[in-house]
């Protein structure tokens, strides 16, 4: 599996790492604004490689609008492929259902 240097933020992180049969996208500690240029990049990102996608996200503690539009604009971009979210915390798994998005994710791994 290749990597790209995570993106940081004040305290938060994105990264990428792509496999043979899929591409992760790492996410860990707070995601806003801050992180919000880099999940853009990220998107263009996993999305090249033509491969599904799978968002961990089990090291998040908090997210805001940005998080989601980040979600929603994978998952709206990514065609045919619905993006799984692993280990999604709570926080997460409702402003995904709030957004109503889970018609466009899956879920796996523990909340």
């Amino acid at each position: 599996m290749t990597s790209t240097d995570p993106f940081s933020g004040p305290s938060g992180s994105v990264r990428v790492r792509s496999g043979a049969d899929h591409v992760v996208v790492l996410l860990t500690g707070e995601i806003d604004a801050y992180l919000g240029p880099d999940l853009v990049r990220c998107v263009d990102e996993a999305l090249g490689t033509g491969l599904p996608v799978v968002v961990e996200a089990g090291e998040v503690t908090f997210m805001d609008s940005t998080g989601l539009g980040f979600l929603a604009r994978l998952a709206s971009r990514s065609g045919q492929r619905r993006i799984t979210l692993s280990g999604a915390p709570e926080v997460v798994r409702h402003l995904v259902h709030r957004a109503r998005l889970e018609q466009m994710i899956d879920f796996s791994g523990p909340s």
